[in-house]
C-alpha cells in the first residue's frame, strides 16, 4: 500500500470514491451538504475540480474592491486535496484556518452563505 500511495500526488481521502465524490455511507449530512454547496451555490468547483481539486489556471479575484491597496492581479488556483494538512491558506498564507478561507471567498465572491452553509463547506474540505 505504501508503494501505491507514493505514486499519488495527494494523500488518500477515505470518504471519496474513485470519481472524487463523497461516499454517502461514510459521510455526515453536513459533509454531504458541503459537497452540494461546493459544486453549486458556493461556486468552488468552478476552479477546484478533478482528482486534485484544481484547474491550474490563474484567476483575478479583484480583492482590491474591498480595501485600499495595490491590485493583486491573477493568482494560481491551489489544489484542495489534503488541504486540511496544509495551513495557512491562500496563495500568501493570509488565512490561518479553513473557516477563514470560506469566509474570505464568501465575501469576495458575494455568495451570501449562512453559518450552516459555511460550516458545511469547511466540513467537506476536511474530507478532501
Amino acid at each position: 500500500m505504501g508503494d501505491f500511495n507514493s505514486m499519488l500526488d495527494f494523500p488518500p481521502a477515505p470518504k471519496l470514491d474513485a470519481m472524487s465524490n463523497l461516499i454517502p455511507s461514510k459521510s455526515t449530512e453536513q459533509e454531504l451538504l458541503g459537497e452540494r454547496l461546493f459544486k453549486g451555490k458556493a461556486k468552488c468547483a468552478s476552479c477546484h475540480y478533478g482528482p486534485a481539486f484544481v484547474d491550474d489556471y490563474l484567476h483575478d479575484l479583484k480583492v482590491e474592491r474591498f480595501y485600499k491597496g495595490r491590485p493583486e492581479g491573477p493568482i494560481k488556483t491551489f489544489p484542495l486535496r489534503g488541504i486540511k494538512d496544509s495551513p495557512p491558506y491562500f496563495h500568501d498564507g493570509r488565512l490561518p484556518t479553513l473557516d477563514d478561507t470560506v469566509e474570505f471567498f464568501n465575501l469576495i465572491l458575494e455568495l451570501q452563505l449562512n453559518k450552516k452553509e459555511k460550516d458545511a463547506l469547511t466540513a467537506y474540505m476536511m474530507c478532501l
